[in-house]
């Protein structure tokens, strides 16, 4: 007899938790709840769950702004002075 092979689908969720969300954003909860008071991001109610619609995670985070970081400083090697010496 020949075991049945189960295909493995995956899921990916259409909502999250608040906290769930918090984590996909690296944000806090509090942020989050910002988030969805200014509308830049959309919760849904479920049996009196608030709900993260993961497609506006999305959206809100591909119109946030490029991070701008300084080149690195250009340093010459200083060894380290010895205290005891």
């Amino acid at each position: 007899m020949h075991a049945s092979t189960v295909a493995k689908m995956e899921v990916n969720p259409i909502l999250v938790s608040v906290p769930q969300a918090s984590q996909m954003l690296g944000r806090g909860i509090s942020t989050i709840y910002d988030l969805i008071g200014a509308g830049l991001i959309r919760a849904v109610k479920s049996d009196g769950r608030t709900l993260i619609v993961v497609e506006s995670l999305h959206e809100y985070v591909a119109k946030l702004k490029p991070a701008t970081v300084a080149p690195p400083r250009q340093r010459k090697y200083q060894p380290i002075k010895n205290a005891n010496a």
